[in-house]
Order: C-alpha cells, then structure tokens, then sequence
C-alpha cells in the first residue's frame, strides 16, 4: 500500500467516524441532552445501543435500516451524514495534503453539517458550535492565508447577512434572518476570505430561492414560508472551499474582452 492510499483511507475513515459523532451531537444538542457523557440510544424503543449498532454506515446497511431490538426504522440520514462526512475529510486532505491547518478545517467541515441538521430540525444555530467554528477557521486560517484574510472574510460575511436581516426587519417589520446566519457567516467567513464568502452566499440563496420555487409549485408552502438558511449556507461554504477558486477563476476568464 503506498503512503497516499494510506493516508487517504485513514482519514476518510475517520471522517467516518466525525460523521457518527454529529448523528448523535445534532440529535441531543437540540434536546438539552449531554453529548459528552451518556450512551446512545434507539430513539424508537430507548435500547442503549452497542458496538454492532454504531459502526459507522455498515451498522445501518447490515441492519437493513432498522433497529435490531425494535424493529422500528432508523433514517437514511444516519449513514448518509457519516459519507458527507468521510467525503468531507477525504477531499479536503486531497485540497490541502497533509498540512497543519488540515485538522482544524476537517473539525470546521464536521461543525458545518452539525449546523445543518440543527437548523433543520429546530431552526437554530448554537453558539456553541458557531464560536468554537470561528475560531477553528481562524486557526486555519493563521497557519494558511493569514489572519487578515480570515478577519476580511468575517466582515464581509458577517456584515452581509447582518445588513439583510436590518434591512429585511425596517421594511417588512418582521424578522427574516436570525444572528444565528450572521455568526455562521464569519464561521465560514474566516477561512474562506471576502471573495468566496460572497460566492458562498450566492450559492446558498440560489439554492434557496430554487427549493421556495419548488415548495410553492406543489403546494406545500408560500412567500411568507420560512426556511431556515444555515441549511444552505453550510453547505455552499464547504462547496465554496473545495472549488470556489476554480469557479471565480473560469468566471473572471469569461469576462475577459
């Protein structure tokens, strides 16, 4: 086996493993359960669950999807967060290499879908998993571009989405946005700079507008409906990440006389 293959299965599996870890900490975070002490359990029949039970992806596909005391069916989302994130970390290693800034950005990446399903589920984003988000990207962001790189990426991302939410709130005197977006943007701000922070956005609030379309065209919601916008901002900041850069490049090609 060469030292590639290596390393590349080694940290793919323990993105595997990362990927286990957010299934349980964004099912107890929301709930006021710790999710450092306490065993898991099926949230079906309560049955504390064992090792055949939580290894990542091959339980779920052995267990033909449900729980082996209950019977009950155990959502598809478990094993798919655990490849987002074996995904994740595979191809953020292949990004970057083996650098000291990797861990800190496979850490940022496993936070960021944590936050998706949180916002999913109960439409909030923590602080406590924005703020130690932030300063992971900002550690990554000193061993890489540097610290003004992360501090103009905060303000644009942060500042944006804070002058939406005021503007949204003077105009309709509703709130649109929670600060829970404005911290997750200097979250990924930090680490992804101005340039891809605005691309970050746009990607998020194309995706968003196409889901409203869609949920409108069948019936199943209208202008006022609410969707909780850290489920695309997270994301579109990982996209973002991996081939931002390639993307602005070709467009600015494009614009070229």
């Amino acid at each position: 086996m060469s030292l590639d293959t290596f390393i590349g299965t080694s940290v793919t599996l323990l993105g595997l493993v990362l990927g286990s870890a957010v299934t349980a900490l964004s099912w107890r975070l929301p709930r006021g359960e710790s999710w450092v002490h306490g065993r898991s359990r099926c949230p079906g029949c309560g049955h504390v669950l064992g090792v055949p039970d939580l290894v990542p992806v091959l339980s779920w596909v052995l267990s033909h999807g449900r729980c082996r005391h209950c019977q009950s069916a155990v959502s598809f989302r478990y094993p798919f967060t655990e490849l987002w994130c074996a995904a994740w970390a595979f191809l953020a290693w292949r990004h970057m290499g083996l650098v000291p800034a990797l861990p800190f950005v496979l850490l940022w990446g496993t936070l960021l879908v944590t936050l998706v399903w949180i916002d999913h589920d109960v439409q909030l984003l923590p602080d406590v998993l924005t703020f130690p988000g932030i300063l992971l990207a900002v550690a990554a962001a000193i061993l890489g571009p540097g610290i003004r790189h992360a501090m103009f990426g905060m303000l644009t991302g942060a500042g944006m989405l804070w002058a939406v939410s005021e503007l949204y709130l003077r105009v309709r005197k509703v709130e649109g946005m929670g600060f829970g977006d404005v911290k997750l943007a200097a979250m990924f701000g930090a680490l992804l700079g101005a340039p891809l922070t605005l691309l970050t956005i746009f990607l998020a609030a194309f995706a968003g507008s196409i889901v409203g379309v869609t949920m409108m065209a069948r019936g199943r919601g209208g202008m006022k409906t609410a969707l909780p916008f850290g489920v695309f901002l997270a994301p579109a900041a990982m996209v973002a990440w991996l081939w931002g850069d390639g993307a602005l490049a070709a467009y600015a090609h494009l614009l070229r006389p």
